[in-house]
């Protein structure tokens, strides 16, 4: 499907995306069931989940003893299970770390492989989309769920769709966008999410930050100053009431060279005739092969830095 399909096109900035689907390859779905998947999921995550709205998601994550979160993930209902979202690079470690307490209650958490995981972007997506499914989600109703297929929305500098798509009848879908549609891979989509500030958080970087640090307080419901104890809350509480964040996440560009980079690597600012280091990469999307998009944490006293360098690579303010 994916050979057939989806082509390495050339990855674009926001404003000139066209209708497209993109196999997200980078994510998969995890399924969290049993009697006491909520109690179990509410100890573990840093979202109140104790009014979950049915019509909606939320962008959470899960964290360590120390505050220092293993993984963002995007969690929402499905009929009577839970499911979240997150980097396939990381999901290994991260489920292994939410099973470890599951003995003692009536929960299971399984890789959910039914779904192929589609992201739709780009102008007259909405129109496209309508000609075969009627009723989209929307502001109101960030998820629906039609048959068996549940659609995400997201809006922030672009409108943008997530599709959880039974995998027998994913292949009909693409085919009636075939002529409309650019197909494309999970780069296109993570290339928003940088421009857009949404932490992309991979193997190499877990358990580094708090998730004040990757701006996870930011997103609605992101993480619960108010609900009962869970993993690593003292010393995110502690972070928040002594006002101890001294991190931010920011977005840097390059012109285009030939060099590779990798979650985790280091970000240097120039201090008089050194460089020194002040930030780790989280992401970065070679976009227009003209520019290299880079997600980064700094310490906030250097975000406003004039010029950057990772590895052997310039970077300036996007």
């Amino acid at each position: 499907m994916k050979n057939f399909y989806f082509q390495k096109n050339i990855i674009l900035p926001i404003e000139n995306i066209f209708f497209s689907i993109v196999y997200l390859d980078e994510l998969v779905l995890i399924k969290i069931s049993g009697k006491d998947k909520k109690k179990y999921l509410q100890n573990q995550i840093t979202s109140d989940i104790k009014f979950f709205p049915n019509n909606k998601y939320f962008f959470c994550g899960n964290c360590n003893y120390q505050g220092k979160i293993f993984s963002t993930i995007l969690l929402f209902k499905r009929k009577n299970s839970y499911f979240y979202i997150l980097r396939k690079s990381v999901y290994k470690k991260q489920i292994q770390e939410m099973k470890k307490y599951s003995i003692f209650f009536d929960v299971k958490i399984t890789l959910d492989k039914k779904f192929t995981l589609l992201g739709i972007l780009g102008k007259e997506s909405r129109f496209y989309l309508n000609k075969i499914i009627k009723v989209l989600p929307n502001k109101k109703n960030s998820i629906l769920h039609k048959k068996n297929i549940t659609m995400l929305w997201f809006k922030k500098k672009i409108e943008r769709f997530l599709f959880l798509y039974p995998r027998k009848k994913v292949f009909n879908f693409l085919k009636k966008n075939k002529k409309n549609a650019i197909f494309n891979y999970s780069d296109q989509w993570s290339s928003v999410d940088i421009e857009e500030k949404i932490p992309i958080i991979e193997k190499n970087t877990s358990v580094t930050f708090f998730p004040q640090n990757i701006h996870l307080h930011k997103f609605p419901n992101g993480i619960s100053f108010t609900k009962g104890c869970y993993i690593g809350q003292e010393q995110i509480s502690k972070i928040k009431y002594k006002k101890l964040n001294n991190k931010c996440i920011c977005v840097l560009y390059s012109l285009y060279i030939n060099e590779r980079f990798t979650p985790g690597d280091f970000v240097y600012i120039k201090n008089n005739n050194s460089w020194i280091r002040k930030g780790v990469l989280l992401s970065s999307v070679k976009v227009s092969k003209k520019f290299i998009y880079a997600q980064v944490v700094l310490n906030k006293f250097f975000k406003n830095n004039f010029i950057y360098k990772i590895n052997n690579s310039y970077f300036y303010n996007y």
